[in-house]
């Protein structure tokens, strides 16, 4: 996608070992089947401490360093897929209105973009079902309208509009921050609409596969 604006799910800065271990490990946990049976609300597991987290580790009946490391390996894996893979490839459109000096002007902007969401959704290079590792990269382009000619009035012709790259917008603190989670949201909920249409479609081509039941006469 050329220069694009990046974002990824945690922070971008390595933190240190007891922290990466305290988060793998309450992420293992909270997957295992059987903590249901010792925590009312799973969601709690991700806030526990590390001694907490080790006493629910022995009263399920595992190995801590065991999770910690299984956790490490699949949430690479799950890194490395969505960076080759992203869940979603494609473009939105809106209309962008710009103000200068007393003057504005309406023109097409896009959001070419690249999305993983941190929910399921139907992967077309698995077929199936997946949840990858949240994280978008995307690109604002605005469209030019050149001036390819005037009328015999003076008014102008417009040319073939084309698509200019604005680079410098998505740069941290040009806008603030509620417009980019704006366009993440607007991107997330076309991405959901498009994975109801991908389900659909995987659900059709499944039922044409499967052979016809003959009735008894």
């Amino acid at each position: 996608m050329g220069v694009a604006m990046r974002r990824y799910r945690g922070n971008p800065k390595a933190p240190d070992i007891d922290v990466l271990a305290r988060h793998y490990l309450s992420r293992g946990l909270s997957k295992l089947p059987e903590v249901a049976k010792h925590i009312a609300d799973v969601g709690d597991v991700e806030k526990m401490g590390m001694w907490q987290l080790l006493k629910l580790a022995k009263a399920l009946g595992v190995d801590a360093d065991e999770v910690i490391r299984a956790t490490e390996v699949e949430e690479r894996e799950q890194l490395d897929y969505s960076s080759k893979y992203p869940g979603f490839r494609g473009e939105l459109e809106f209309d962008w209105t710009v103000a200068l000096l007393g003057q504005s002007v309406t023109r097409k902007g896009r959001v070419l973009y690249q999305h993983t969401p941190d929910w399921e959704y139907f992967d077309l290079h698995k077929n199936a079902p997946y949840t990858g590792w949240d994280s978008s990269s995307y690109r604002i382009e605005m469209q030019a309208v050149p001036v390819e000619d005037w009328d015999g009035e003076g008014k102008p012709i417009p040319g073939t509009p084309y698509w200019v790259s604005l680079e410098d917008i998505t740069q941290n603190d040009v806008l603030p921050n509620e417009v980019w989670e704006a366009v993440i949201d607007a991107i997330d909920a076309k991405c959901k609409v498009e994975d109801i249409e991908r389900r659909a479609t995987s659900k059709a081509r499944l039922a044409k596969l499967m052979p016809k039941s003959r009735k008894r006469h």
